[in-house]
């Protein structure tokens, strides 16, 4: 017999109980002393009632998950001795729902089954003088005789022996209630067991669940940063070969830091021209970029094969992917870089290039269209299509996140902006860590925030921007920087962030000297450490296991470091910004 046909057998020994006690209740009102026992009848009634139903509960629990359908459980329920209870399809879905609690689960079943029998012969009628006596007493009050008869007397002996029959039952009843008290006890110890062992089996089920997605969403955004990393990368080179000017090391490309969860990457770049004082008059010295793989770019190339298919429309300042994938573009080992009239040649890097035509120049162009240009290293082009978002710098220089933490700011950020921050922060170094936009540690003197147009935006906190300059000799990364995944920068940061205060302003650095260089980032990293011992109380558990990670558990990330920091530094932070989300709800 299975689990499912024993725990049917139990559902119907509980009618067959109540059955019983009615017919006892029945017997008590013909031997006339029911009004002596009704306390605890009505007790024992219920107690019986209360045990089923709250069996029936804990077996619809039970397989409602595993049938998905209330009226079909409500309909097994109500039918403990019909053929579903026998179906084998069931039963296994049954035992893969309980899994290693299967067997205890059915065991506690059929200890269940012994109590509730032994309570049905408890409660049964076992004097056949008593049941005779119920069976003929409703047959006597449905017949009304034509004339009357005068009753016959039964012998004294007769009645001393009824009266006794009934008054032994009566007692037998009254003194075996601490056995039921007993097999009641029984029954409700064995239904709490019975809901613990489910309850525990959803939560594992729940945790096994939640750990196989949160693998797979790890997995997918370890896939979007790999992409965003290979691609900012190859944007930078792109930038830096497409530099033809002497002014080189004056331009300063700022990119902005974006947590991103989905293949398609569109960055937002800020060029800026940075003259020393000597050269007053420059000819450009900001301009707003988007820059992106773009299929149907209304820049007339040379660069991609004529398309057959639909032309999706040009890429617009919300970066929205195109609606419809076209044939990919013929992707050539060169720059080319042309303004949109044919009056101005294109320059082609590794070909002849005309010195006067130059990128530099391109960007100083007022009527530059849509796009201005094409980019590209390796099998990567970028289109590059400029905006309008944000204000111009006038004289003075943009915030750095340096200031805003410092006390001389005047403004104020609050924890949800600044948790929000730090989630960009550790996103990006997931994304930019060993590539040329982010050769070292990140500091909190290299995050800039650029005002909106819009005068109420004065700090966009979700809008960072990482700033990276073009010496004419860049160093290169090397292998021994890639194989040392150094997190110490971003856990200081993401320390800061979580105070809302800078590192060097905290009674623990000042009592060392400020020094520089590896004696500075010594002395700073003993004052974090020391610090970090406050950051549970101040922004929680999430918050302080993603900070001790940098600080600890980095050392043994190696190969695996950016899914590692995905699953210990961002998924916290992420945590963190959902519970803030709730309590914004609530």
């Amino acid at each position: 017999m299975s689990g499912l046909e024993i725990a049917g057998i139990l559902l119907g020994t509980f009618p067959l109980i109540i059955s019983g006690l009615e017919h006892w209740r029945d017997v008590a009102k013909v031997g006339g002393f029911f009004w002596r026992v009704r306390k605890e009848y009505t007790k024992c009634r219920n107690d019986v009632q209360f045990h089923e139903i709250l069996y029936k509960r804990n077996l619809k629990e039970l397989l409602l998950p595993i049938m998905n359908d209330a009226g079909k459980v409500a309909r097994l329920v109500g039918d403990p001795g019909g053929k579903d209870w026998s179906n084998r399809a069931l039963q296994e879905r049954l035992e893969g729902r309980l899994q290693e609690s299967y067997s205890l689960y059915i065991e506690i079943i059929h200890e269940m089954n012994k109590t509730a029998e032994e309570l049905r012969r408890e409660l049964s009628l076992d004097k056949a003088t008593v049941q005779s006596k119920l069976a003929l007493t409703e047959p006597k009050k449905q017949r009304q005789p034509t004339s009357p008869q005068p009753p016959s007397k039964p012998s004294k002996l007769a009645s001393a022996k009824s009266k006794w029959d009934y008054e032994t039952f009566r007692l037998k009843f009254s003194f075996s209630e601490p056995m039921r008290n007993k097999l009641f006890d029984q029954l409700k110890e064995c239904n709490e067991l019975l809901e613990k062992l489910l309850s525990t089996s959803d939560k594992v089920s729940a945790l096994q669940n939640a750990a196989r997605a949160n693998t797979k969403q790890t997995s997918t955004l370890e896939t979007a940063f790999k992409k965003a990393w290979k691609k900012s990368d190859l944007l930078f080179k792109a930038l830096q070969k497409a530099w033809q000017c002497s002014c080189q090391q004056y331009h300063f490309a700022n990119l902005r830091l974006e947590h991103r969860t989905h293949p398609e990457i569109c960055f937002e770049v800020i060029l800026t021209f940075v003259a020393p004082s000597s050269q007053a008059n420059t000819p450009w010295s900001w301009q707003e970029l988007q820059c992106r793989q773009m299929i149907g770019c209304s820049f007339p190339h040379k660069l991609m094969k004529p398309s057959t298919a639909p032309q999706s429309p040009p890429c617009l300042p919300n970066c929205s992917p195109p609606p419809a994938s076209s044939p990919a573009l013929v992707r050539q080992k060169r720059v080319a870089f042309t303004k949109p009239t044919p009056a101005v040649p294109k320059i082609e890097l590794g070909s002849l290039v005309d010195p006067i035509v130059e990128l530099c120049q391109l960007l100083g162009d007022k009527e530059c269209g849509k796009c201005m240009g094409i980019i590209g290293h390796d099998d990567e082009t970028y289109h590059l299509h400029p905006f309008t978002k944000r204000k111009r710098p006038d004289q003075s220089s943009p915030l750095t996140l340096d200031y805003i933490l410092s006390i001389n700011f005047n403004g104020y950020l609050t924890r949800r902006q600044r948790y929000s921050i730090a989630l960009l922060l550790a996103s990006s170094v997931a994304q930019l860590q060993f590539t040329a936009w982010l050769r070292t540690g990140l500091k909190k003197e290299d995050i800039f925030f650029f005002p909106c147009e819009d005068d109420d935006c004065s700090v966009p906190y979700h809008e960072p921007f990482i700033r990276q300059g073009f010496p004419l000799h860049h160093p290169a990364t090397s292998n021994a920087e890639a194989n040392n995944c150094n997190f110490y920068s971003l856990g200081i940061l993401l320390m800061e962030l979580c105070f809302g205060r800078r590192l060097e302003d905290h009674p623990f650095r000042k009592r060392h000297p400020a020094e520089a260089g590896e004696t500075k980032q010594a002395f700073d990293l003993m004052a974090a450490l020391k610090w970090s011992q406050s950051v549970g109380d101040e922004g929680g558990d999430e918050y302080a296991s993603a900070v001790k990670w940098c600080f600890t558990g980095a050392n043994n990330a190696n190969q695996s470091w950016r899914g590692e920091i995905i699953k210990n530094v961002i998924r916290p932070l992420e945590m963190c910004q959902e519970h803030f989300k709730t309590v914004a709800v609530l």
